[in-house]
């Protein structure tokens, strides 16, 4: 029997303490309106928290890397989980796919229509990466440092 992703994404988050911040996953199903429809949630979750400082930035990642997922990375049939945590020192964005391959970061010609996705997304977030999963598949993630006053800082 063919493994499928659940609403387990644990194994593919870093290693950070229980409890030192809160997350929301979604399932998606491989379809053309699934990176709009990840938007929409990655936005309607960041405005319930009050945590609105990066939402143009986070929709935008969330949509190249959820197209890609659908686009290269989910096989037919298949599901792409979308995760979105809030840390003491990041906002994250995690899209995980059960697809074999990982994926390429590469210059296209000027004139091509693709494959700026994860250009943007380097561009933009301030890390991301690729993390195996536990069962089939892999989680491509991007980062937002938060925003930290300096001590002592006066307004």
């Amino acid at each position: 029997m063919t493994s499928r992703l659940t609403h387990q994404a644990t194994d593919a988050a870093p290693d950070f303490l229980s409890g030192t911040g809160r997350h929301r996953t979604m399932l998606f199903p491989r379809r053309r309106t699934t990176p709009r429809s990840a938007r929409d949630f990655i936005a309607a979750t960041l405005t319930e928290w009050g945590e609105t400082s990066y939402l143009d930035d986070m929709r935008l990642c969330t949509s190249e890397l959820v197209t890609n997922a659908v686009l290269h990375g989910a096989p037919v049939g298949r599901l792409v989980l979308v995760r979105v945590e809030s840390l003491d020192e990041e906002l994250r964005i995690e899209v995980h796919d059960s697809g074999k391959s990982g994926p390429t970061q590469r210059v296209p010609e000027e004139s091509a229509v693709d494959g700026r996705g994860l250009l943007i997304v380097s561009a933009t977030a301030d890390r991301w990466g690729v993390k195996e999963r536990t069962g089939p598949g892999k989680c491509v993630w991007a980062a937002f440092n938060r925003i930290t006053e300096p001590q002592g800082a006066t307004s």
